[in-house]
């Protein structure tokens, strides 16, 4: 029963309810207020990713950045119970099949304890992970091929809850539409596109949506951010001069130089050393002619990731130039290649995304340690 109650309204209290009421409608229409957002999960340090707990499960945001400029966003509407959602791409969760177009996908899954989901991988030769080698070898887990050459019929019949994949153009994304078309969703994720390492560790939250544990990637990010956080303090408080760092190797005659505000680069800083092109404020590689290496690297102390070589005869191999190359003889050089499976896979890049701790740890022990023993180092090895 309502009580009519009469009051004086003016024609301005009048315009503002039906502002309110149309307000109010519009929200009933939103699918994000239907879901009552109950929380949207502050990223630490990532940029290229948000979610958003709601009722029957999260709302997630990934957002590309094209090689060209061109910014994209994609939007999931991960759901435990209820229907669907037309306005985002909807997935049931928790997923129990899926299928991984890049090896990195791999530890953010492995970390979670969700091996047993993956059934198809992009590039299973450089799979380093002991129990996804065992499986791929047991025919549990089958190679799916990457780019124009994947194998679409294969990723029909493994029929995934999921597709993680990436892009990096336009084309990429069309390499997925025969998929899209029939209905498996293609998850795209971003973390290659981090500035920082603790950034690209933290979508290890986005993977774990899907599996419905964020507790538990929050609970294992927390404990990387406050490993890699003390020891950042740690070399914070060395006193003595920083030593002066390049890397790679050319390739055909090009020497790609990790930008200075690059995911390495950053690394690097973090880690103590001074990178000679730290000015630099790429976030991608940067071409160089031998020549400018020559001249600007002459004196450095440490030299870095030289492609996958082990000894300084092959690098010499790669081009007759570098036999005069200074460092060579008066640098120290270091691979992150230790670990190297039997099929090539280097754990650098696989369960290096999840321990930026250890790798930090490396690369300080690197700099800073000159009796250096072979065991002191989990990802690298010195080039001899």
């Amino acid at each position: 029963m309502y009580k009519i109650i009469t009051i004086k309204i003016s024609i301005s209290n009048i315009l503002f309810a039906y502002v309110i009421f149309v307000f109010c409608l519009s929200c009933q229409n939103n699918p994000k207020i239907n879901n009552k957002i109950t929380e949207t999960i502050q990223n630490k340090y990532s940029n290229n990713f948000e979610i958003k707990t709601i009722e029957p499960g999260y709302l997630l945001k990934v957002k590309n950045r094209f090689g060209n400029g061109e910014n994209k966003t994609n939007n999931y509407f991960l759901y435990k119970t209820g229907t669907p959602n037309s306005e985002f791409q909807s997935i049931k969760i928790p997923v129990r099949s899926i299928i991984a177009l890049s090896t990195t996908h791999c530890a953010f899954i492995s970390t979670l304890g969700k091996i047993e989901t993956i059934k198809g991988i992009s590039g299973t030769n450089y799979v380093y992970h002991k129990k996804i080698r065992e499986k791929i070898e047991q025919g549990e887990i089958l190679e799916v091929g990457y780019e124009k050459q994947i194998n679409y019929e294969r990723i029909i019949s493994l029929n995934p809850d999921i597709v993680f994949a990436y892009a990096v153009d336009n084309n990429s994304i069309a390499v997925y539409q025969k998929l899209i078309d029939i209905g498996i969703p293609i998850i795209y994720v971003g973390d290659f596109l981090e500035t920082t390492p603790l950034g690209r560790s933290e979508w290890i939250k986005f993977f774990a949506c899907f599996f419905d544990d964020l507790y538990l990637a929050t609970t294992y990010f927390d404990s990387i951010c406050q490993n890699y956080n003390k020891l950042t303090e740690k070399i914070l408080q060395e006193k003595i001069n920083k030593p002066r760092v390049l890397v790679s190797l050319p390739w055909k005659g090009t020497w790609w130089i990790p930008g200075g505000n690059s995911f390495f680069a950053n690394f690097i800083s973090e880690a103590g050393g001074n990178y000679i092109y730290s000015n630099n404020n790429s976030s991608e590689s940067v071409p160089h002619s031998i020549e400018e290496i020559f001249d600007s690297a002459n004196d450095i102390d440490i030299w870095l990731n030289p492609n996958e070589y082990t000894t300084k005869s092959q690098i010499c191999g790669t081009d007759q130039r570098l036999t005069k190359f200074l460092p060579l003889k008066n640098s120290q050089i270091f691979n992150n290649n230790k670990r190297i499976s039997k099929t090539g896979g280097n754990d650098f890049w696989e369960s290096g995304i999840v321990h930026p701790d250890i790798i930090l740890n490396d690369l300080y022990t690197i700099f800073y340690n000159k009796n250096l023993k072979y065991s002191d180092l989990y990802y690298y090895q010195e080039v001899k």
